[in-house]
């Protein structure tokens, strides 16, 4: 994505069967709302330093989506909308900042991320 997208809006990729491992750009600050619901073929995703707002079921029922990356240590509660990560892959592997490891996890519990899912520091 070019250096000028800050935004990744809501409904961008909505059902998408194509996405497969996603890269946001580094520039990127909000990943709206449905933004990549249901994009049932998609297994990785990268989330930027930048980023400060996840959408509500911004990623729910992307089924196959078995990694996520995010590299952002200014996510809050109030900033991840609900079931955000509802319906993801069972098993998926959440890679964040070392120093976020109990706070993300909490806070992705609550917005859908499942019971089999693991939260690792690796920022």
């Amino acid at each position: 994505m070019g250096n000028n997208i800050t935004t990744i809006g809501n409904k961008a990729f909505y059902n998408c069967k194509s996405l497969k491992n996603v890269t946001i750009g580094k520039n990127v600050k909000t990943i709206g709302n449905r933004a990549f619901y249901k994009c049932i073929s998609m297994t990785e995703i990268n989330l930027p330093a930048n980023v400060l707002k996840i959408g509500k079921e911004a990623f729910f029922g992307a089924k196959k989506l078995k990694t996520i990356s995010i590299r952002t240590s200014k996510l809050k509660e109030a900033s991840i909308g609900a079931n955000a990560f509802k319906g993801i892959y069972g098993k998926a592997k959440i890679l964040v900042p070392e120093n976020k490891v109990a706070l993300y996890k909490k806070i992705l519990k609550k917005r859908g991320l499942g019971a089999g899912s693991s939260v690792l520091g690796v920022y």
